[in-house]
């Protein structure tokens, strides 16, 4: 594969689009030796001699799968930027579009960690455990009402935070409206069963992207595991759209 030079952008913002061209040779330089990479399929690696095939391995599925990714938006916040897309590939002859975010945290002495959050792309994969070194933030007071609402499993409290034409897009790129009904199905079988804790935030003002460690609470042995989702508010103060990702 042809490499095109430096990239240039944010690293979150210009991982997936890397991967999907084949130009490993510059994300790798782009990463550097310091850096950490999270893959919900491969697991975590660090130091370009892990890095450099777990990247070999992504870009070769979503080669063999004819991928192309469309960039949704990013938000800056404090210590971590979030980029958010869809990446378009081919799985049994049926195109799939599949929500993904890509967590950049930034640290001192130029380290980077990714952290990389979709659905499966080939079947199932295992749960996608916590990590303990995600750091706490300000979560902006719609955001914490929603949370607090969906923990008690107050449906129509969680229903109150969001506008009319609102929706709530699942990890496979389901759309959920509010208007229709949908959205209060949905949250139906998740409200009262999830506490959702988080660990990380980036903000706008707009949109809220937070990391954060999900336990059912029905499964009181079962392993915390890692989720990110990004609240968009709309002009009245409400939830616009809330995305989810695993």
């Amino acid at each position: 594969m042809t490499e095109r030079g430096a990239l240039k952008g944010r690293l979150a913002e210009v991982y997936v689009p890397a991967l999907v061209e084949g130009t490993l040779e510059a994300l790798s330089r782009r990463l550097g030796n310091r850096a950490i990479v999270d893959d919900p399929v491969h697991g975590r690696a660090s130091t370009l001699s892990s890095i450099d095939p777990l990247l070999a391995k992504v870009s070769r599925r979503l080669t063999a799968g004819g991928a192309t990714y469309r960039h949704v938006g990013t938000v800056m916040g404090a210590d971590c930027d979030v980029a958010e897309g869809v990446l378009a590939l081919t799985t049994d002859g049926v195109v799939r579009e599949v929500p993904i975010a890509v967590v950049g945290e930034r640290r001192r002495l130029r380290e980077i960690e990714l952290r990389v959050y979709h659905a499966p792309l080939d079947g199932e994969r295992p749960v996608r455990l916590a990590s303990a070194d995600a750091t706490t933030g300000t979560v902006p007071q719609i955001v914490a009402h929603f949370l607090d609402a969906l923990r008690r499993g107050a449906v129509e409290r969680i229903l109150a935070a969001f506008e009319e034409s609102s929706r709530w897009v699942d990890p496979h790129g389901k759309a959920h409206a509010k208007r229709d009904g949908g959205m209060a199905t949905f949250l139906d079988r998740l409200s009262g069963r999830l506490e959702i804790v988080p660990t990380s935030v980036a903000d706008d003002g707009r949109t809220c992207c937070l990391e954060a460690v999900v336990t059912r609470r029905a499964k009181p042995n079962a392993e915390p595991a890692a989720i990110a989702l990004s609240f968009e508010r709309g002009d009245s103060g409400l939830l616009r759209e809330l995305r989810l990702y695993y």
